[in-house]
């Protein structure tokens, strides 16, 4: 027997081969043509509920399948009509290539195919291909967050090679609601082509394309292709190249690249809403790598828009397998003449937004010429008569412009970036002259970047209205704007700008036009590609002024800024010089009513210069200043403010106040406080939202007699010292001052008016609650008035020994207001103020040669609201002498000038003390002639009035004040005349006669005497 057919039927007896054979004959039993036919469209019936047709040329598990004739139909109610349908489909692979490491996908062909989507009464075909799940759906479980991929690993070294090819397939879509009706594409064909190098993981980022060794992409290479659309509003029907073919092999030495390009038409024709519409939009392109050469040409890339070269490119990359490959691509032609475009929009109203468009536009010679390491890359943008505006938008207008912008590059350069050098592969950079005009502004620049010398750039801004681009700012900008430099680390700005009819706008009120000029020299520090580490600034200068060219504020600053995580700012120093007059001209209204009370305390010119420092350190800051300031308005010319102040937490939970001192009039007016405020979490914080620990000292010390502002002159020691301990204040008040005098420094004159205080000695203590709130009226059912320890009074801590002053009615003529009394002072009085009212005791007073005490008296400040505060006292009037009132001819001709009176005043809620004002004032002793003038103030002079007076001597007189209403009663003495003339109870009465009224009468009385 034959040796190999002996072996040959050993083996075939084995249980190995056996084995073998059954499992072959198995597959083969199940994957073949002829099972296939039998059992896959049983299979898609079964688990889809449409059905398929076709028959099978291959069925191989390892090497792939082959259907031709196939259809596949869905189901109801679209069963008629296959979704898809194909010629021939086929999927070819390799399966056991697997084991030599290599993924092979020899081809996956479509021929003659053709897909129809379609939709009626809302559902569509596909849809009815899928059987409906009769289960509930389970919630898709939450996966945990996962660090992003950023490669697939494959363990094993793997190769892939696929190739794709379709062939006449057409695509139709088909709706009846809706405004696309149909669409349909014809004859697509498509072919691609992939091989990769052997790989173990395939990354998920662009350096997956450096795994590509061939890569083919083929679209409708052969012909042009058939378009129908058919909506509401637009027709097409038209066939228009859409070819287009990318290669690109590394296999080969030199590598091949290839990119062609013919998609669109010149004339594309339209049917809008039944308007014909001509557009046209064509990109040609033919990119090829030519291995001779080894050169990369451009020979066309043109993108037309109605005919016209928008961009035409050429040029090319030599010696692209060198190290260095040279690049030379420049734009050749470009004509973007929008106005054509315009006239093609218009008639497509409706379909596209609208828009309007005019102008021509070109980037001819723009482009890029060298090589990897040295390369010239340049920008040339004009324009001439450009419009855009869309819809209702703000319209875009540029006149002119001419942008010519070029640089070296390096694309070889892989230093890193630093703060010298931010900006990558940048060696030098040229700004030609450019300009651009647009919205009526202009912007000119030109300049110059070189890696080895630093930069030099200017900007010149003109006729810029911040209106349109700044909400609530209004004017014309004019600005030269120069950024100079060695390197991008360390850049010195130096500016210039002005704003006519500068104007802005806070809350409703906007303020009126104004002139503002602006100057800056600074320098920014970066220690990092474009990371601002310091800001300085050498000079600061802002003014505004009236539109007629006055000054109305001048600010200047120097100082430093580092914008770092740990913020610190240093102001040294900020100067501001405020014309008061002419600033109220050029404020808004809500700010000039705040400005305007204060007007006379500024002054016409007043100044500050404050000197500043703020650090920030986590949620803590810190805050130091030293201010300076003259207030004319006041005569101050040297008030001086130094301030140390830390405050922590996030929302400034805490304020230390190390130092807050003020002094002013060379240091003889004195404030200064230090301590803590702190939010605690207690309800009703006293001060704002914080709680106190503080102590405050203010005061007036002159040695000697010195003059102070607005006529005062002071000499002695007076001051207040004050301790915040959370609701309590806690202090006293101090006074020893030998003299206070004041005049109206219209002295000598008919308008003169001084007052001259001596010996005020007090020494006050005092106590207030700030947690008392809303407390019943100590003026109401006070019984405390009726428990006095007579005998028992407290010696007084508040003396004035003289008060000397102008004449209240006639000028030029000296007047004691209260008046010395040998070794004793002209006005005594304890004051104890605690639990937040005064209580005056014991007030004596020497005046017009007579006495005035005050009994009673009690002044509340409740909560320092004067709607709380109340004022209630007795004053006992004896024997003064109303003639020292009258002038010194006048006082000859009064026979009697002594006055006896009590007076009880009362007023609650001081806010508007004349309609809460109750008094009484009743007159027991007084002289004929004012008795008769008291009678002419309470009723009108006449026949009557006078005989009364004539005929009658007044006993008493009483005078209440209600509710701005004022009540007269008064009584006379009979005499022996008055038997002709009788009076009913013996007295005259006026009731409910306006305060307005008695004051008028009272002056006019007055004026008599002074006359």
């Amino acid at each position: 027997m034959n040796p190999i057919l002996k072996v040959s039927l050993g083996i075939a007896k084995t249980k190995t081969f056996r084995g073998l054979l059954v499992l072959f004959l198995l597959y083969k039993s199940v994957f073949n043509a002829f099972t296939a036919d039998l059992i896959v469209p049983k299979l898609v019936s079964h688990f889809t509920a449409g059905r398929m047709e076709g028959s099978f040329g291959t069925f191989s598990l390892f090497f792939g399948i082959e259907i031709n004739d196939f259809r596949i139909y869905p189901g109801a109610p679209f069963d008629k009509t296959p979704l898809a349908e194909a010629e021939q489909i086929r999927l070819r692979y390799n399966l056991p290539l697997l084991l030599l490491g290599k993924i092979k996908i020899s081809e996956i062909g479509l021929t003659g195919a053709k897909i129809q989507i379609e939709e009626s009464l809302g559902k569509w075909n596909f849809v009815a291909l899928t059987k409906p799940s009769s289960q509930p759906k389970e919630p898709e479980p939450i996966p945990e967050e996962k660090p992003p991929l950023t490669e697939i690993n494959t363990y094993l070294p793997l190769q892939a090679s696929a190739y794709i090819h379709f062939n006449s397939v057409d695509f139709q879509l088909k709706r009846d609601t809706g405004s696309l009706h149909s669409f349909s594409i014809q004859d697509l064909s498509l072919e691609t082509e992939l091989e990769t190098n052997r790989f173990t993981s395939i990354p998920l980022d662009l350096s997956v394309v450096n795994q590509i060794d061939h890569a083919l992409l083929s679209l409708n290479s052969a012909r042009p292709i058939p378009l129908d659309l058919d909506s509401k509003d637009l027709r097409l029907q038209q066939t228009i190249p859409m070819s287009l073919r990318f290669e690109w092999d590394r296999t080969v030495s030199p590598e091949m690249f290839l990119f062609t390009t013919d998609i669109g038409k010149d004339d594309i024709l339209l049917e809008v809403k039944g308007k014909p519409v001509q557009l046209g939009l064509r990109l040609l392109s033919d990119i090829h790598y030519d291995n001779k050469l080894d050169k990369i040409g451009i020979n066309q890339f043109d993108l037309r828009v109605l005919g016209q070269s928008w961009l035409n490119l050429t040029g090319s990359i030599l010696e692209l397998s060198s190290v260095k490959p040279k690049v030379n691509i420049v734009v050749e032609k470009s004509e973007m003449q929008l106005t054509s475009l315009q006239r093609s929009l218009d008639q497509l109203q409706g379909i596209v937004p609208e828009m309007k468009l005019s102008g021509d536009l070109s980037l001819e010679g723009t482009g890029i010429h060298g090589n990897f390491e040295n390369a010239e890359a340049k920008l040339k943008v004009k324009a001439s008569q450009l419009y855009l505006k869309m819809g209702k938008s703000k319209a875009h207008s540029i006149p002119s412009a001419l942008i010519d912008l070029s640089s070296e590059i390096s694309l070889s350069d892989t230093k890193i970036l630093t703060a010298e050098k931010p900006i990558p592969y940048l060696k030098s950079l040229k700004v030609t002259p450019s300009h651009l005009e647009y919205n009526g502004a202009s912007l000119a620049f030109q300049g110059e970047y070189l890696e080895t010398k630093g930069l030099d750039f200017h900007v010149n801004i003109d006729k810029f209205q911040l209106g349109d681009y700044v909400s609530g700012l209004g004017g014309k900008l004019q600005m030269n704007l120069e950024v100079i430099g060695e390197s991008f680390a360390s850049l010195s700005i130096h500016s210039n700008a002005k704003i006519d009819g500068f104007r802005y706008q806070l809350d409703r009120s906007r303020s009126p036009s104004s002139l503002l000029g602006l100057s800056l020299d600074s320098v920014l520090f970066f220690d990092r590609p474009f990371g601002l580490s310091e800001i300085k600034i050498s000079n600061l200068k802002l003014d505004q002024k009236t539109m007629t060219g006055n000054k109305a504020l001048e600010l200047d600053l120097k100082g430093d800024l580092r914008p770092s995580a740990n913020l610190s700012a240093n102001l040294q120093p900020l100067g501001l010089n405020v014309y008061t007059p002419n600033l109220l001209l050029v404020l808004p209204l809500v700010l000039k009513e705040k400005i305007s009370p204060i007007q006379n305390l500024l002054g016409n010119q007043p100044k500050l210069k404050l000197n500043a420092k703020y650090l920030t350190s986590g949620s803590s800051k810190q805050i130091k200043a030293d201010l300076g300031a003259e207030l004319p308005g006041l005569e101050i010319k040297d008030l001086k403010l130094a301030a140390d102040l830390s405050l922590s937490g996030a929302n400034t939970d805490e304020i230390i106040i190390r130092t807050l001192k003020m002094n002013a009039f060379g240091g003889i007016f004195h404030l200064s406080t230090n301590g803590k405020l702190a939010k605690t979490g207690k309800p009703k914080p006293p001060l704002g939202p914080y709680f106190g620990n503080l102590d405050l000292e203010f005061g007036l010390t002159s040695a000697t007699k010195q003059y102070l502002a607005k006529g005062l002159s002071f000499q002695g020691d007076l001051g207040l010292n004050l301790k915040i301990r959370d609701y309590d204040i806690g202090g006293e008040f101090h006074s020893k001052v030998p003299l206070i005098s004041y005049n109206n420094q219209k002295c000598p004159g008919e308008q003169c008016q001084a007052f001259l205080l001596e010996e005020v000695v007090a020494k006050i203590p005092i106590q207030h609650n700030l947690a008392r709130g809303h407390e019943d009226s100590l003026i109401v059912g006070d019984k405390s008035i009726f428990i006095k320890n007579y005998g028992r009074n407290q010696p007084p801590n508040l003396t004035i020994g003289q008060v000397l002053g102008t004449h209240p009615s006639i000028p030029n003529l000296p007047f004691e207001y209260v008046k010395k009394q040998k070794d004793t002072p002209g006005l005594t009085a304890f004051i104890e103020y605690k639990e937040n009212y005064a209580n005056i005791e014991s007030l004596r007073s020497y005046s017009l040669d007579g006495l005035v005490l005050g009994k009673n008296l009690v002044f509340n400040l409740g909560s320092l609201d004067p709607k709380s505060m109340e004022f209630r006292g007795n004053f006992l009037i004896r024997d003064i002498d109303l003639k020292q009132l009258m002038a010194p001819k006048v006082r000859d001709k009064i026979d009697d000038g002594k006055l006896k009176a009590d007076l009880n005043i009362s007023v609650r809620d001081l806010s508007e003390p004349v309609a809460n004002l109750d008094l009484f004032f009743s007159i027991f002793q007084i002289g004929r002639d004012f008795g008769k003038s008291a009678l002419n103030v309470i009723s009108p002079q006449n026949f009557l009035i006078d005989r009364i007076t004539d005929s009658y001597s007044i006993n008493k007189i009483d005078v209440s004040l209600s509710k701005g209403l004022v009540y007269a009663d008064v009584y006379f003495n009979r005499s022996l005349l008055s038997l002709l003339i009788n009076l009913e109870d013996g007295k005259i009465s006026q009731q409910r006669m306006p305060l307005a009224n008695f004051l008028k009468r009272a002056q006019s009385e007055i004026q008599t005497y002074q006359e």
